[in-house]
């Protein structure tokens, strides 16, 4: 278990590994092999995860209901992007639109800082460096998408507001 790279480049946390053990049981083939199932668990609500990590044919009524030793896994969205906030863009309050997903891309090389799915209608970006910022909000795949280029940075303690309402009309 540990920290790693997968064979791209990413970073990876690995949780558990499972080694077979010889069980004497047949068919060998089935039981020597550390069979298993894994469960991903999402909250929409609290943007929760939980990861279950389950043997073949667990036995429920064990400590842990059966699963590996140190399972399950819980973490929230938010705690799986753990950068720290150098500066923020403005305040996006947005009418019309329930739960806008936000999408932040530096200017200086056009990558996309992060994407998200807000909840709520009002969002303050946070940004990891000083410098200029694209913001697109609004609802993938539709007509009700708004740009805004060129935004600046600014320390955690200025504030600014935008306000951008979306039409009604289909």
């Amino acid at each position: 278990t540990g920290d790693y790279h997968d064979g791209f480049g990413n970073k990876m946390t690995v949780h558990a590994v499972s080694n077979p053990v010889k069980t004497g049981r047949e068919p060998t083939n089935l039981y020597d092999r550390a069979t298993g199932f894994g469960i991903v668990r999402f909250n929409r609500t609290t943007r929760d995860i939980t990861i279950e990590c389950w043997p073949r044919l667990p036995q429920l009524f064990k400590e842990n209901n059966g699963q590996y030793p140190g399972w399950p896994v819980k973490f929230n969205q938010l705690d799986n992007y753990s950068r720290r906030a150098v500066e923020f863009l403005p305040t996006f309050v947005i009418h019309g639109l329930d739960d806008p997903v936000f999408q932040i891309i530096d200017e200086s090389n056009d990558e996309i800082v992060y994407t998200l799915r807000i909840k709520g209608n009002q969002f303050r970006p946070q940004v990891f460096k000083k410098g200029g910022y694209t913001v697109k909000f609004g609802e993938p795949g539709t007509d009700k998408m708004k740009i805004y280029e060129n935004v600046s940075s600014m320390p955690p303690e200025n504030e600014r507001i935008v306000e951008y309402t979306f039409s009604l009309t289909p």
